[in-house]
């Protein structure tokens, strides 16, 4: 609350001696008296007084503790006793005068009270309190006890003239009084803690994390935010504890991890776009020039027009391109074509992708890129193998023809050897193209590792399911029984590793 006490003449202290000084009475400021209207006008001892003249040490007993000189200013003093006027129980506001700094209030039990705030330059400010009634002084001390705790500093003793011994205005000084006794203000633990907070705060910032994203930084940061918030609050000049300088360094150091984390989560945020963009440059289709292979298996598809593309995978078994420059129509038309080169069993077919295969049991797919509709994925694979019995039959009439009509040994063991060179010569055909089926399916599982590992969050990851899904079908259709003990062995040896390579994916 703000009074205008600094715009009023500074009263003029008592000279030296006693205090019937007439100088003293003379210089003495007059309080005006504020005692509402319809009460008595009275001093303690019942008689009807005029304006009350404090220097006139007749009006209350020598030695009464009725007077305090304070080291706080006369606003604060003011706004203290206001407050203990208009929150406590035993005394009742009637009037106040900021101008003059008066209060006039009452006890509940009928004493009757007048108090003036008196600035007293440099020495702080200075109360002087009257009151009548028959429990006048008890309550007196009750309230001057009350003003110096809640004030909570000692009260500056008298320095001038003969109020240095007695204190103002012929009153008792009064005694200095003990810290503890004022209710000196503790030291917050709230604003200790929020600072132990905030100092783990800005540590666990520097613990190396995956995922750090603002969400997650403003969510941790509200625990040390709200501590030094209320350090701040409970330590402010009107609290119950001190400590504020406590409070605000537990605010900048909530700060400063906030700042830190910010910094790592940007960091990080540009690390990861980057490394998706090298992702992303590594499985983007090179669209440059390539030559149609001439292999048995490519030559069953027609040449698309686009000259520009990335061959992904061939073999004498599979091969897999992606064409670049390639739009709706020209998709459409090499479809077309496709289906004319023969490709008409089993086939289904849509806006973007197409299956089927031809009467040899070849089957392809060609769809377009989700991600880039430019771009034309062509697969085709060789059909699944069956298990052929017929040269076995064969070799088996062959030897019972030759039982049956006296055939020439010799001639029959010529034709077995034949058969059984004809027979290792398939077989060995069979094991070239299943080692080579296992070589190109453990490629794939690298890429696939690689990919998953880096570009598993992503939404670009139709394709590369797709081609594993078909790795996976054209594996899963070898005959394991009919494989030879070397095949089954390399069978076992690639599928064992292909499957620590998948587990990896993830971790």
């Amino acid at each position: 609350m703000t009074t205008p006490f600094d715009q009023q003449p500074q009263p003029v202290p008592p000279s030296e001696g006693t205090n019937d000084a007439p100088e003293d009475r003379a210089n003495a400021p007059t309080v005006p008296n504020t005692v509402p209207a319809g009460q008595p006008n009275v001093a303690s001892d019942g008689a009807t007084t005029t304006p009350m003249t404090p220097a006139t040490a007749s009006q209350r007993p020598a030695g009464a503790p009725f007077d305090r000189v304070y080291a706080v200013s006369p606003q604060q003093l003011f706004q203290v006793i206001h407050d203990q006027l208009t929150t406590g129980a035993t005394f009742t506001l009637d009037n106040e005068n900021t101008q003059t700094g008066a209060f006039s209030f009452h006890s509940y039990d009928g004493v009757n009270c007048t108090l003036t705030v008196v600035p007293q330059g440099a020495a702080g400010a200075a109360i002087r309190l009257e009151a009548t009634g028959n429990e006048s002084a008890k309550r007196v001390d009750e309230f001057l006890a009350a003003l110096d705790k809640r004030i909570g500093v000692a009260p500056a003793p008298a320095t001038h003239g003969a109020g240095a011994a007695t204190g103002f205005a012929g009153a008792a000084a009064p005694a200095v009084i003990d810290p503890n006794a004022q209710g000196v203000k503790k030291t917050s633990k709230l604003a200790v803690f929020a600072i132990i907070w905030g100092v783990l705060f800005v540590l666990a910032q520097f613990v190396d994390v995956s995922g750090r994203s603002w969400g997650g930084l403003l969510f941790a940061t509200v625990i040390p935010a709200l501590l030094s918030g209320f350090a701040v609050y409970v330590t402010r000049p009107s609290g119950k504890v001190q400590g504020r300088v406590l409070a605000w360094v537990a605010v900048g150091i909530t700060v400063v991890g906030l700042v830190i984390g910010g910094v790592f989560v940007i960091r990080d945020g540009a690390k990861a776009k980057a490394d998706r963009a090298e992702l992303e440059a590594s499985l983007a289709t090179k669209c440059e020039a390539y030559s149609w292979p001439e292999s048995d298996i490519a030559a069953l598809l027609p040449q698309p027009k686009s000259t520009k593309g990335e061959i992904r995978s061939e073999s004498s078994d599979y091969f897999h391109i992606e064409v670049c420059d390639t739009d709706a129509k020209q998709y459409a038309d090499y479809v077309k074509s496709v289906q004319d080169n023969g490709f008409t069993v089993d086939y289904s077919k849509s806006a973007d992708i197409f299956n089927a295969k031809n009467a040899d049991g070849y089957s392809v797919s060609v769809s377009r890129d989700t991600d880039d509709e430019t771009i034309m994925s062509i697969t085709i694979q060789v059909p699944e193998k069956k298990e052929d019995t017929s040269t076995d039959g064969d070799a088996a009439k062959q030897d019972d023809k030759s039982t049956d009509t006296g055939t020439d040994s010799s001639d029959a063991n010529k034709q077995s050897d034949q058969s059984s060179d004809q027979k290792a010569q398939q077989n060995t055909n069979d094991s070239a193209d299943f080692k080579s089926t296992m070589d190109s399916y453990e490629a794939f599982i690298d890429e696939y590792v690689a990919f998953m590992n880096k570009y598993q969050k992503s939404d670009n990851v139709v394709s590369m399911m797709k081609r594993y899904s078909e790795f996976s079908q054209k594996v899963d259709a070898i005959d394991e029984n009919s494989l030879s003990s070397e095949d089954s062995a390399y069978y076992t040896e690639v599928m064992t590793r292909c499957a620590q390579k998948l587990a990896s994916v993830g971790q």
